[in-house]
């Protein structure tokens, strides 16, 4: 799992070492396997909306991502997914920033919004043979207008997944255009579509929040940086300054159940945030069809 350490004054703490840090699973501390402080490569996909409304903000959208993938190290590799009105995997894993390039470049903004049905992508296609330290980095504006995948199934991989998901936000930006297209809309007609609603836009803003708080990682709102790119160097410098921690849980048994983690350093003005926990392995026997 990957830890991310900060002073309390909000610089990276660099310096922890395997004795500092404790890890304890539904309270019960457990036996650190492996500690890592840098030199652990990682797998980041990138899921980049390209429904219609994000049509102006791809030269943006470009830059950034581009940018972040020539931030990553040379053992590190990177792989897109875009999405409108389906899923599509443009680029495999690489560190090939020419391929990035060519891959980004490729993309034009039009159609509906399937963002349910590209995490399903992300997490039960191209992560499930993922080891190791991994990321996705969704900039969507949250908005799923028709998606086979439902929210609680994306959810539930996503918890299943050792992925940390960063979302870059710009719900915000389409919720201020959505009050303006209601008006338009009852003006002219008297109803009001359901993804324009504030109840819809709300709902979307809490999954949102909850797939970046269960995996580990943060929503990153687009509109309060200078510019994408800023918020794609704050994820990098995030990724590059994580630990990679793993341990053998102490509770053998194959239930299926959520278990509760919590790690915590030892040395004071340090706070560390990882996943909230885990769903444990399902022994078959144990399955409704076992």
């Amino acid at each position: 799992m990957s830890v991310n350490a900060r002073s309390i004054t909000g610089g990276f703490e660099s310096n922890l070492t395997r004795e500092q840090i404790q890890v304890f699973e539904d309270g019960v501390q457990q036996e650190i396997v492996n500690f890592y402080s840098q030199g652990v490569p990682v797998h980041v996909v990138l899921l980049i909306d390209i429904s219609g409304s994000t049509r102006s903000a791809q030269g943006e959208i470009h830059q950034a991502a581009l940018g972040f993938a020539k931030s990553l190290d040379s053992e590190d590799r990177v792989a897109i997914i875009t999405f409108n009105d389906a899923p599509r995997l443009i680029l495999d894993w690489t560190n090939d920033i020419e391929k990035v390039e060519v891959a980004l470049g490729s993309i034009y903004a039009k159609g509906s919004t399937v963002l349910n049905d590209a995490l399903y992508v992300a997490f039960d296609d191209l992560l499930a043979s993922v080891e190791g330290k991994s990321a996705v980095i969704a900039l969507t504006d949250g908005i799923d207008t028709s998606s086979m995948v439902g929210a609680a199934e994306a959810m539930e991989l996503a918890i299943r997944s050792e992925s940390m998901v960063y979302v870059v936000s710009k719900l915000e930006e389409y919720w201020a255009g959505a009050m303006a297209a209601r008006m338009n809309y009852q003006r002219r007609t008297g109803y009001v579509p359901k993804q324009l609603t504030d109840s819809f836009i709300l709902e979307a803003r809490r999954f949102l929040q909850r797939l970046a708080r269960q995996t580990g990682g943060k929503v990153l709102d687009a509109q309060a940086f200078f510019s994408l790119s800023d918020v794609y160097r704050q994820v990098a410098e995030e990724l590059k300054n994580q630990y990679y921690i793993s341990y053998i849980s102490s509770n053998i048994l194959k239930d299926g159940k959520w278990r509760q983690v919590e790690v915590r350093a030892r040395p004071a003005g340090v706070v560390v945030s990882t996943r909230p926990g885990y769903y444990a392995p399902l022994d078959p026997a144990r399955s409704p069809g076992g």
